[in-house]
């Protein structure tokens, strides 16, 4: 459990039971707890100013369970299935507060917009895995993997926008809107992979189909006479439905004694199509329809130069698909003037990378580094087309994105009760886009980070932890310039009746400088901002080992883990 403005707790349990024939396991978890989120604006955009306000109150309960079990057919042969779920129900007030007044007059306010917002969103999930296993105990193995997972999350919202006179004290005019915005995602996986010794290597091979079905109901009411009325100008429905289809080689062996080589290539065959469904003819759209090849090379070559150095180098191409929520065209109102609204033409983003690693003594680690994306999926701020007045936040792709990066990591042994670990960053990325219309990104900017972790072997046996961070300037999302930020951790554990208890006291962030600070100036808006969130906490945690604790479970990953990954929040 933990404590800053509000508290957070979480209880779980945890067993395995096992012998010779199967593996039975189970987790269940209930957590609970609240937390805040504060934003504040300055804005400038055709001719007007505006300082928004954003505070923002969670809470949440949740319940999760993870249950399986695995038979041993034989020494090498392995049938085990698994089934998780989770089930959320929380709970957001927030406040919005917009004063509107002429940029070369800021202090005459024209109005006040205010909405105070309150929401119910229920989320429940459910995911099954049925897993076979061939392994020789040497060197071929086969894993075969089927997955389905369904995701329902539901969100009513109600949204009074009510605008006052400069001394907000006279009501001008009241608009009142509710949301019923209720998403059902299915994902479908099969997946085989495959492993042999051939050529005086590693062989493996594996393909992979995933389908994902995404079906969203976004339904916009306004209050007439107390009575809901749907707006179908602004309702609608999005259903996107993905299928991929994969394959990969790759080939690993030693070339010598001090060379070793892996090389691989992986093709994904994606056919997509995001349909929009309006509530009125005039507004309805194509649907948007992605269907492409892409090839996934990639390589690696480590040099033993000497018993305690070693070089290596890696280049390689992968994939990043947006999140599902992000392709919904909705616009998701904090108030009439400020809002988030999603992309259904956003195209998955494409890294190049290329890595030069050296390691000296098994223990410090240097890697120089280069990537370049190309439809980088970002997030930009924009005044809206149709109200002069709005604002918003949308996902966009970029041109290209290149980054030039350096990485040091160091674990240190002080004395022989004081160890510490370092680990410093720096780069340089530039961002490149052109939406017309004056749209230009050309954002280039220097950023570095340091973290330290120092743990202490202190008296009657506990254990002392100091942490921290320090992250210099740089860019968030297209064009979003951001000042330096930095946190201190504080942590104290000790374990009790023969190391089975162990109990663990945290504070993280303690002088509460986590936030963030910065300005994004694009297409006409001009917006300073800065936001904190619950971060100063303190924790306590308690736990407790029972039975033999040698008796584990099979570690494995499922075939959907990529694909949930995307449903976000």
């Amino acid at each position: 459990m933990s404590q800053g403005r509000y508290h957070r707790a979480n209880l779980s349990g945890s067993g395995n039971y096992r012998n010779k024939r199967f593996n039975t396991f189970g987790t269940l978890g209930l957590v609970d707890g609240a937390g805040f989120n504060e934003m504040n604006f300055l804005s400038y955009l055709n001719n007007m100013v505006q300082e928004e306000i954003n505070n923002h109150q969670n809470n949440w309960r949740s319940y999760n369970y993870r249950v399986g079990a695995d038979f041993f057919l034989s020494k090498k042969h392995t049938v085990g299935f698994l089934a998780g779920g989770n089930v959320n129900n929380a709970g957001n007030n927030s406040f919005n507060r917009i004063t509107l007044a002429q940029d070369d007059t800021p202090d005459l306010i024209d109005s006040i917009l205010v909405a105070r917002n309150t929401a119910d969103n229920d989320r429940r999930q459910q995911t099954y895995n049925l897993n076979y296993r061939f392994d020789n105990g040497k060197d071929r193995s086969l894993n075969l993997d089927v997955d389905y997972g369904n995701y329902r999350n539901g969100s009513k919202r109600y949204q009074p926008n009510r605008y006052y006179d400069a001394a907000e004290q006279v009501l001008l005019t009241e608009v009142i809107n509710r949301f019923d915005t209720p998403t059902d995602i299915d994902i479908y996986s099969v997946q085989a992979d495959f492993e042999d010794k051939l050529w005086d290597g590693t062989v493996g091979f594996g393909a992979k189909l995933s389908k994902v079905v995404s079906n969203n109901t976004f339904l916009f009411y306004v209050e007439e006479n107390g009575i809901p009325v749907q707006n179908d100008r602004k309702s609608n429905k999005f259903r996107y439905d993905e299928k991929v289809y994969a394959g990969y080689f790759s080939y690993a062996r030693s070339l010598g004694e001090k060379w070793k080589f892996y090389a691989g290539l992986r093709a994904e065959q994606t056919d997509a199509t995001g349909d929009l469904q309006t509530f009125l003819p005039e507004l309805q759209q194509d649907p948007v329809e992605l269907n492409y090849l892409s090839w996934f090379p990639n390589a690696g070559l480590t040099w033993q130069i000497a018993p305690k150095h070693a070089l290596a180098l890696n280049g390689g191409r992968r994939i990043n698909r947006p999140d599902y929520n992000v392709l919904n065209p909705f616009n998701n109102q904090i108030s009439e003037l400020s809002y988030e609204k999603g992309n259904p033409k956003l195209r998955p983003e494409i890294v190049n990378n290329l890595e030069l690693g050296y390691t000296l003594a098994y223990r410090y680690n240097f890697k120089l580094a280069y990537s370049r994306t190309t439809d980088q999926i970002t997030r930009l701020i924009a005044p809206d087309d149709n109200d002069p007045r709005a604002g918003f936040i949308t996902w966009a792709n970029l041109a290209d994105q290149t980054i030039v990066s350096l990485n040091v990591s160091a674990p240190v042994q002080v004395t022989k009760i004081w160890n510490a670990y370092f680990n410093a960053g720096a780069s340089h990325l530039d961002n490149q886009a052109d939406y017309g219309d004056g749209g230009i990104v050309d954002v280039q900017a220097f950023t570095y980070s340091i973290y330290q972790q120092h743990t202490f072997d202190l008296p009657f046996g506990f254990k002392g932890e100091v942490s921290g961070y320090y992250s210099g300037p740089g860019v968030w999302g297209g064009v979003f310039l951001y000042e330096s930020s930095w946190s201190l951790d504080l942590g104290l554990q000790r374990k009790f009746m023969q190391n089975r208890l162990n109990v663990r006291l945290n504070v993280n962030d303690v002088f509460y400088e986590t936030g963030w600070d910065g300005y994004s100036d694009f297409n006409g808006l001009l917006a300073y901002g800065s936001g904190r969130w619950d971060s100063r906490r303190v924790s306590l945690s308690v736990g407790y080992l029972f039975g033999n604790e040698n008796v584990k479970s099979r570690k494995r990953q499922t075939g959907i883990e990529a694909e949930a990954g995307r449903v976000g929040e």
